[in-house]
């Protein structure tokens, strides 16, 4: 016997189960290879960057010191010769040894006025500072000193690392 009505007897469609989102194709795989060696790189690089100016870093550290003392005790020859220090422990971290280490007085002043980048309307040169600190009641503007040597250290390049 056969039913009155075929359709009855169909079933209801099935769709197929949804694609599921793990694992990701190789597209993917290849997209987060990627990113991931940019991270690597990037933080690599960051942390070299770091690593090469720690210089800069240890003589900004320095001066504020220098002033932060001169504006507690008033010394004007001693915070000037340790800016002096300072500027001469870092063109010696900065530039080849044979080239700064016997610089003094003018020739110092000459050298630290020739690596600015953009010179300042006023210079080491202009202050006298090669000499400033070996100068008894000298009349030095402790504030002009402090703002030049804080921003030759800033504009300094990288390091020849």
């Amino acid at each position: 016997m056969t039913p009155a009505d075929p359709l009855a007897q169909l079933r209801d469609i099935h769709l197929p189960e949804p694609v599921s989102p793990w694992p990701p194709g190789p597209g993917w795989w290849a997209l987060a290879a990627v990113l991931l060696a940019l991270l690597a790189a990037g933080t690599f690089w960051l942390w070299r960057r770091y690593r090469r100016n720690a210089w800069r870093r240890s003589a900004q550290a320095a001066l504020a010191a220098a002033h932060r003392e001169w504006q507690q005790g008033g010394d004007q020859a001693r915070y000037l010769q340790a800016v002096n220090a300072v500027l001469k422990r870092t063109a010696l971290a900065r530039f080849p040894r044979e080239e700064v280490a016997g610089l003094s007085a003018e020739r110092w002043e000459a050298f630290l006025d020739q690596q600015w980048r953009k010179a300042p309307d006023t210079g080491f040169a202009d202050l006298g500072f090669g000499v400033l600190a070996y100068q008894h009641n000298s009349r030095a503007d402790i504030e002009q000193v402090s703002h030049l040597s804080r921003h030759w250290v800033a504009q300094l390049g990288d390091s020849r690392c």
